[in-house]
């Protein structure tokens, strides 16, 4: 298994001489790509979920505090740096966009984009990503586009792994919201259509999708497509909201099962919680 119980392991360009007697500027030398490695230094983007009801808008200290301290607990070295799209979202790390509820994922996933090649990729840096809900549509089609060579993403990434938790990977069947995203998270929308299964960046991706049997908002089926490599799945979390538990629940043993391609999916059995599983998913590069 590649996420192993607890710890067990587990973002100048220059002138030529040659630029300076021309009078003429040299391109910058193009980033290498990183080496993939099982690794606690990647700085680590945290992308929230959809707010439709009222203002639109995450408080990420409050949101992402568990995974936060996950991490810190665990001595990781790389920045944990949580994202900031609607233009009322607080106490975030990295900004994005000012966006409203009405702006499309495409929108958010090109400005996600653009911002880690800002930050990382034209660096020569890799970087992790972890989306809860939508946020894990909004990294798919960041990552999508630019495979895709859409006009305004940059032409290429480097994303060493991705972890998804309660992402909508093939749609929901709500009703309730008639706000952009909200159609384009729809079933058979025309947004899934276009998007890619398990985009790779440059460096290439590693996929985990993460799940919740009693997920009142996304189906466990949905939330563990999208083509991923690995999947954990949990029978039910502690509490009344799995879809909001998958983002906060740490440091508990839980009924689980999971699957690693080419391997079949496991049995239920006992094993670590969302927030650890995580965290050991980023630091594996490949294995299990």
């Amino acid at each position: 298994m590649r996420v192993r119980q607890r710890e067990t392991g587990l973002l100048v360009t220059g002138l030529t001489l040659a630029a300076v007697v021309l009078g003429t500027v040299a391109p910058a030398e193009a980033a290498k790509t990183p080496k993939r490695h099982d690794s606690k230094t990647e700085d680590v983007l945290l992308v929230h979920g959809i707010d439709w009801i009222g203002e639109a808008s995450f408080d990420c200290k409050s949101g992402w505090k568990e995974l936060k301290k996950e991490f810190k607990e665990h001595y990781w070295k790389g920045k944990v740096r949580s994202v900031a799209f609607y233009k009322k979202d607080k106490n975030c790390d990295l900004r994005i966009a000012k966006a409203g509820a009405n702006d499309s994922i495409e929108k958010l996933g090109k400005a996600l984009a653009g911002k880690i090649y800002e930050e990382y990729t034209s660096k020569g840096r890799s970087v992790d990503l972890v989306g809860h809900s939508m946020g894990g549509l909004v990294i798919r089609e960041a990552l999508s586009g630019v495979a895709k060579k859409k006009r305004g993403y940059p032409s290429k990434l480097f994303v060493e792994d991705v972890v998804t938790l309660g992402t909508p990977h093939e749609g929901t069947n709500s009703s309730h919201c008639w706000y952009i995203p909200c159609a384009e998270m729809r079933k058979k929308s025309s947004f899934f259509k276009q998007l890619q299964k398990n985009p790779q960046s440059a460096q290439g991706t590693d996929w985990t999708a993460i799940a919740s049997d009693a997920d009142e908002a996304v189906g466990e089926d949905t939330a563990t497509a999208g083509g991923v490599k690995h999947w954990v799945r949990y029978k039910n979390l502690p509490g009344a909201k799995d879809h909001s538990g998958l983002r906060t629940t740490r440091n508990k043993t839980l009924t689980v099962k999971w699957r690693n391609l080419p391997k079949a999916a496991t049995g239920w059995r006992k094993g670590d919680a969302p927030l650890d599983m995580t965290r050991a998913a980023l630091y594996w590069h490949s294995k299990w």
